[in-house]
This record gives structure tokens, sequence and C-alpha cells, in this order.
């Protein structure tokens, strides 16, 4: 009959060594895990022999050192017997204050002074155009001017040619409005002529132009003739 044998089960001597060497070494790590810690939360924890102290503020913990030499005093804080505001009565004090006198506008109890009306010019323009055959002496014999009117802004006989228009003054027609036609003064005029020569007076002239004592007329001005 054929032996049967057992296969060797021995651990090797090398490996049981290895195993031994591992073990040492986690228990030499954990000691030293535990040692650590513990000296971390004895450096955490406050020592009153020592004059540590842990306070706490908000959220956070602050760690305060006292000399342990030093003795703490007490000062007890003084007590305020002034009321407080909210147990003082609410009273509302209103300083008089002086109204002033409403000041009394002057009125203007004297009447309206009448503005003048505009003075109304004596002498206006109109565009005349020159015919053929005209003269200054035709020209003022149709129409309420004058030669020494004309001459006085510079129309001369040379200006009237046939077809040109020249700025005429003639005598405004608004300035005699309820007093008569206006009539521009020329050579040799006078009120006494004047007022034969239109059926007048040279008092009447006078009253009508505000003429003075003596009847004086000016040549070129403009007069109104009733």
């Amino acid at each position: 009959m054929r032996e049967n044998r057992m296969p060797d089960k021995r651990i090797h001597p090398s490996i049981v060594l290895l195993m031994v060497a591992i073990a040492i070494i986690l228990a030499a790590g954990v000691f030293l895990a535990i040692n650590v810690i513990q000296n971390r939360n004895r450096a955490a924890e406050p020592d009153p022999a020592a004059g540590n102290f842990l306070v706490t503020v908000g959220a956070e913990q602050i760690s305060l050192q006292v000399d342990p030499n030093l003795r703490p005093t007490i000062i007890e804080a003084p007590v305020d017997n002034t009321p407080r505001t909210e147990d003082a009565p609410d009273e509302q004090i209103q300083e008089a204050t002086a109204t002033p006198e409403p000041t009394a506008v002057p009125v203007d109890t004297q009447a309206a002074t009448a503005v003048p009306a505009p003075a109304v010019a004596k002498i206006i323009f109109i565009d005349y155009t020159v015919q053929q055959g005209d003269t200054l002496y035709s020209i003022s014999d149709r129409l309420d001017t004058s030669i020494s009117l004309m001459a006085e802004h510079d129309i001369a006989q040379d200006n009237l040619v046939p077809g040109q228009i020249i700025r005429l003054p003639i005598g405004n027609p608004e300035f005699c409005a309820g007093r008569g036609r206006p009539y521009a003064i020329g050579e040799g005029d006078t009120a006494y002529n004047l007022s034969e020569r239109f059926n007048t007076t040279p008092q009447n002239l006078q009253a009508i132009n505000s003429l003075d004592v003596n009847f004086t007329i000016r040549t070129a001005d403009i007069i109104c003739i009733p």
C-alpha cells in the first residue's frame, strides 16, 4: 500500500519575524498617536493655577493668561440714580415765537400819470418813379413836398432821370390829422402869403401849428393848412 503523507504546514521563521516587527511598529504608532492627542488636549485646557482662563466671546473661545502673582480687584460700578428717559414724563416745551406783524404795503392813491402818445413824424418817404419831363418844381406842385425839403435830402435836378426810383420826402398826412393837410414850406413862404393863398388867416395858422407871436415858419418844415 502507498503511504499518504500530510503536507508540511510549518511557517517559515523569517515570516514570523516579519509579522512580529509589523506588530511592534503598529503598537508604537498607536502609542505615539495617543500621546500626541493627550498633549494637545492638555495644552488646550485652561490651567487656573498657571493663570490661564478660557473665555467665550460670541461663538469663539479665547484663552486669557493672567499673572497669578497679581490679585484681581473687584470695583463696584457706581449706581446712577438719574431717572431714565423713558421714566420721565413726556413734556413738550414750546418756546414762544414772536410773530412779526404784517408790513403794510403802501398804496399809491395818486392817479395814474397819462403816458403821452409817441410823436407822429412830420415827414415820410415814398418811392417815386421819375417821369419824363419831371422837374423839382413840378414834383413839389403835385405832391406835399418842396424844393427846399428835397434839397435837404440830397435830391437835385440831376437826380431826376426818367424811370429812376427816388426816395421822395413828403408831409405825413397823419401829422395833420384833424387839423388839415400837410404843406412843405418853400423859399419865400410866410404865414401871411400862405393865409391868402389858402383862404385862411395868420392867426388860424398860428393856432393850428403853435407858431410864435411873430408867426415864424421855417423853410423845409411841415405845417398844417386848414
